[in-house]
């Protein structure tokens, strides 16, 4: 099909979103600092910037609720990504659409930034499509998205499955547990959302998915008895949104981080479930191993658990199996 029948569909779907809220392609040359930014209509223009390297992988990082280009969780992961010198790295930038009104975070959630995700990811798919049409290798593109930006690279996928195109690879940081976690696979992130699909979970207690969602699901620190913390964050109250109370939310972009800058270091084990693999001899937690951050072609799909340090560097490779 050709660009100019996407660039209708795109039309289409963008006349759902005022100009000041429509989400945008951060394209960076080099570093956070220097960057080209297109709006959805505009994104297939991406494949003839100068500095853009048709010959790499992209990666697409999606934050999510509240999210915005200078916030911790897309400054750090994009920065890794940058530091790595593997990819074109691109940030889909939605912050109008995922933010919060009026301080009213509950209903904001709710009334406001999970539709919104709904439609963009919808939109991304088209986006997509129109990139592919213009020169972009799909096949070498890899979309990474933090709690509701982790729906969105799913529902994108799920579109464009249902038009016989398959992404290679979906990474879900931590997806959003609620209003998500009733819906139908297509209407979120789900196992068959791209060829291969890893999630990291963090905080399932919380805000993260209870579901696994992944072809790989990786479990750190889990626990079947209370709630899982993290090392280095607690269970105390914090004020909704805080840093205290988003600190297990957090850890997987932060895990995520440390597996791009010290491979091999966080690794998780297969095992059927948590008590399983809690009653794994070591050499059965060295059967089936897999890498957190990292593509793999062969592997055994299912649950995978590891523990992690309560600082960086975060991986304890072997130790934490």
């Amino acid at each position: 099909m050709g660009a100019s029948v996407y660039f209708i569909g795109l039309l289409v779907i963008g006349a759902a979103f005022g100009n000041d809220d429509k989400p945008k392609l951060r394209v960076y040359n080099g570093s956070v600092e220097k960057y080209t930014e297109l709006p959805f209509d505009e994104a297939d223009h991406i494949v003839v910037l100068p500095f853009f390297n048709s010959s790499q992988m992209t990666t697409i990082f999606c934050h999510g609720f509240t999210g915005h280009p200078n916030g911790p969780a897309v400054t750090a992961v994009i920065q890794a990504y940058l530091d790595q010198g593997q990819s074109n790295v691109v940030l889909l930038n939605w912050d109008k659409l995922a933010a919060d009104i009026n301080n009213q975070i509950s209903s904001s959630y709710l009334n406001w930034a999970a539709p919104n995700a709904i439609k963009v990811g919808a939109y991304l798919a088209d986006v997509l499509l129109s990139l592919s049409a213009a020169g972009l290798d799909l096949n070498k593109t890899h979309l990474v998205g933090h709690s509701l930006g982790a729906h969105i690279v799913g529902i994108a996928g799920n579109r464009m499955a249902a038009k016989r195109v398959r992404l290679p690879w979906i990474t879900g940081l931590d997806p959003a547990g609620v209003a998500f976690d009733s819906k139908r696979p297509e209407e979120r992130l789900n196992p068959d959302s791209a060829i291969y699909v890893d999630v990291i979970h963090s905080d399932p207690s919380k805000y993260g998915s209870k579901r696994n969602l992944g072809k790989v699901d990786y479990w750190p620190n889990f626990r079947n008895v209370g709630p899982v913390v993290q090392p280095g964050c607690d269970n105390k109250p914090y004020p909704r949104f805080s840093p205290g109370d988003l600190c297990n939310h957090n850890k997987c972009w932060q895990y995520l981080i440390d597996s791009i800058r010290y491979p091999g270091t966080v690794i998780g084990t297969f095992a059927r479930n948590y008590r399983t693999w809690k009653n794994y001899s070591k050499p059965q937690r060295l059967d089936a191993i897999l890498e957190v951050g990292k593509h793999y072609d062969q592997y055994v799909p299912g649950n995978y658990y590891l523990l992690t340090s309560a600082f960086p560097p975060y991986g304890l490779g072997e130790n934490g199996l």
